[in-house]
């Protein structure tokens, strides 16, 4: 058994476009000053985490702030994480995490415990059933009540053809599950076409309607979106999407259903380079009188061999573009990114605002080649940005309980694309983003105690 240390800056992971300022300063502001410190060990050849150290800058020096610790059996399967926090300067434990798999892998029960009184109690417990296609039907979460588990709530999923048809979310009231809303999905030659929801009050009551149509190469053309009131439909929003002859989104338009008319309200315009990387995105917004009016731009360029190297936003005034922020990274001879910078417009020069250093150490031919045997990876989408479908793929060397989530910039669950057991492989998943609205997204992909997270962009 070999075993070594690796330091590991992750102060951001891959420079790409964010669509709104706040949105970067989020992200920056979680994301400096901190740093991870990995101690990985070698069972059979497969690189496994041990331990991980969470540290933050704090008054000119390194400061702890958590550690993880990761158990494993003779499977080389994860039965146990333990969370630690750092106070008074020694480590205190914080929660520990077990879950409980079948002979396929499929995770059957995760427990959560919490150390109280220098003692683990009990804290949250979460079940899942499957289906014979290895669908997730019903995932249940319960509490301890200091002698015995009580259920809480839980998601029932129903399937048509792999297809999910409905979503059921209800809450536990003494001794029976009662209704809270559901989510009932319609599909046409396995296109999404309908996405209703309802929410449960003495029955089921309507709330809210979405209904999109597909060209002929499934590319969705428009989306309506409707509201019940007063025991009828409602058109609120639509949506009309033009592509280019390679499948890319060229334009978006949005309107506004007021008095019986559809009325414009924003347009959106994205340009794409011959690698169909986009290189310009123009977002304009609708004036009754003077019509399209710019508001926003954004210009993107690239390196010879497609890595991102610039990204300027822009406003309009007046009668011309006007800088306003730029992203920049600079790498080095072998291509490794070094620098990652956020600059400013300021007194008609780029003035340095906030930047990310990135370090890399060299490791031994030895553990290159182990590490091209047993390879995992998460791709970067394609297309990204993208409205609102994109293609995502990844890679594991060994079977197991696999997870693919996507999140929102503040780090929301938005959806779960894949959370279920999944033999060694390759694999490629669709992704529609049908009823999120614009901005950056992570799809995060963890198997085991690899977990790796990629930034995607959604454009309408």
């Amino acid at each position: 058994m070999i075993s070594r240390i690796i330091l590991l800056v992750i102060l951001f992971s891959y420079a790409e476009i964010f669509t709104q300022q706040e949105d970067l300063e989020t992200y920056f502001n979680k994301k400096l000053n901190t740093r991870t410190i990995t101690t990985q060990k070698v069972f059979e050849d497969i690189y496994l985490i041990t331990e991980s150290i969470d540290q933050e800058w704090i008054n000119n020096a390194w400061q702890n702030i958590s550690r993880y610790t990761y158990s494993y059996d003779s499977n080389i399967t994860n039965y146990l994480t333990t969370t630690e926090i750092w106070d008074n300067n020694q480590w205190v434990n914080e929660t520990q995490y077990w879950p409980t798999l079948d002979e396929s892998g499929k995770i059957l029960e995760e427990v959560y415990k919490a150390w109280v009184d220098n003692d683990w109690v009990n804290s949250e417990k979460y079940l899942y059933e499957y289906d014979e296609n290895e669908n997730t039907t019903v995932e249940t979460s319960q509490a301890w009540n200091t002698t015995e588990w009580i259920n809480s709530n839980r998601t029932v999923y129903t399937y048509v053809n792999d297809n999910l048809t409905e979503k059921l979310y209800q809450q536990w009231n003494i001794s029976d599950w009662n209704d809270v809303d559901r989510y009932q999905y319609t599909y046409v030659d396995n296109n999404l076409t309908e996405t209703l929801f309802q929410q449960f009050i003495s029955g089921w009551n309507n709330v809210s309607l979405t209904q999109s149509t597909y060209d002929n190469q499934d590319r969705k053309t428009e989306s309506l979106f409707k509201r019940w009131e007063n025991s009828d439909w409602f058109l609120e929003q639509r949506q009309t999407h033009q592509y280019s002859n390679g499948g890319l989104t060229v334009t978006t338009l949005y309107e506004g259903w007021i008095d019986t008319v559809w009325m414009n309200t924003s347009l959106h315009t994205q340009i794409f380079n011959s690698n169909n990387l986009l290189i310009e995105f123009i977002g304009q917004y609708w004036h009754s009188i003077n019509g399209w009016i710019n508001q926003q731009r954004w210009v993107q360029t690239y390196t010879a061999d497609n890595k991102f190297l610039e990204w300027v936003t822009q406003f309009w005034q007046t009668t011309e573009w006007e800088n306003f922020s730029r992203l920049i990274s600079y790498y080095d001879a072998n291509g490794n990114e070094t620098v990652f910078a956020w600059e400013m417009w300021e007194n008609s020069a780029w003035q340095n605002h906030e930047q990310i250093l990135f370090t890399y150490t060299e490791v031994s031919d030895v553990e290159e080649n182990q590490r091209k045997e047993f390879n995992y990876s998460l791709s970067q989408n394609y297309p990204n940005p993208f409205n609102p479908n994109t293609k995502i793929s990844w890679q594991s060397p060994v079977s197991g309980h696999q997870s693919l989530k996507v999140f929102d910039v503040l780090g929301n669950e938005v959806t779960a694309l894949v959370d279920e057991y999944k033999t060694a492989g390759k694999y490629e998943i669709d992704f529609n983003a049908s009823g999120l609205s614009s901005g950056v997204y992570f799809i995060k992909f963890e198997t085991g105690t690899f977990v790796i997270t990629k930034k995607m962009i959604l454009l309408r």
